[in-house]
């Protein structure tokens, strides 16, 4: 019998959510198509109806989930703001804020930060998740420099400094809090770290 357009996308969603927890239970490396269709109840050709290989799935359910690249970058929102800094300050809030409530993201993010070896046939997505990384940080970067080009950054810190250290935060900031069984309030403790980072980044009567 032939199957609706509802039911493959139906098959789909219910390969994309086993996918998400046979990853996060086993690890991507460890985790093969079988084990991704017993769970989802179908069978591995169905898996290759929807999916190339393990590596577009794993692609796809990226793309599933709202990433902070997604949530952290608004163009308009960071380039040509009236206070850059402040600007940039708040979309990492938001990111954060984002992250804390949204179950689907935070399995996302365990998986990629924790579950991943980025090598062998998983070794092209790297490089994507790389090129998407860059596609964030030059819209900071950017914003950053508009800053400076206004006066307001600190003579201490180029953007290029600032943007790199933005990120390290961010990043060892989830990292953590995911590691740690979400053993601290990731926004609470993430506006204090902004805050006191972005005072060093803005310029005073002394810098």
């Amino acid at each position: 019998m032939r199957r609706t357009k509802a039911e493959a996308m139906e098959t789909r969603c219910a390969i994309l959510d086993a996918a998400e927890v046979t990853f996060f239970q086993n690890g991507v490396s460890r985790t093969t198509l079988a084990m991704i269709a017993e769970a989802a109840k179908v069978t591995r050709g169905a898996i290759y109806f929807h999916f190339a290989n393990k590596n577009a799935l794993f692609e796809a359910m990226l793309e599933r989930g709202r990433l902070p690249q997604e949530c952290f970058v608004q163009l308009d929102d960071l380039i040509g703001a009236a206070d850059p800094l402040d600007r940039i300050r708040s979309n990492a809030v938001e990111a954060l804020d984002f992250i804390s409530t949204n179950a689907r993201t935070q399995k996302i993010l365990a998986i990629m930060l924790l579950r991943c070896e980025y090598v062998a046939e998983m070794e092209e997505m790297l490089v994507r998740l790389r090129e998407a990384d860059e596609e964030m940080l030059s819209v900071i970067r950017r914003a950053f420099q508009e800053a400076a080009q206004r006066g307001l950054m600190s003579g201490e810190w180029t953007a290029e400094a600032a943007t790199t250290t933005l990120q390290c935060a961010m990043s060892g900031l989830i990292t953590q809090w995911l590691r740690s069984g979400f053993g601290f309030d990731l926004v609470t403790t993430g506006r204090r770290m902004l805050q006191s980072l972005f005072e060093s980044f803005r310029r005073t009567d002394e810098s």
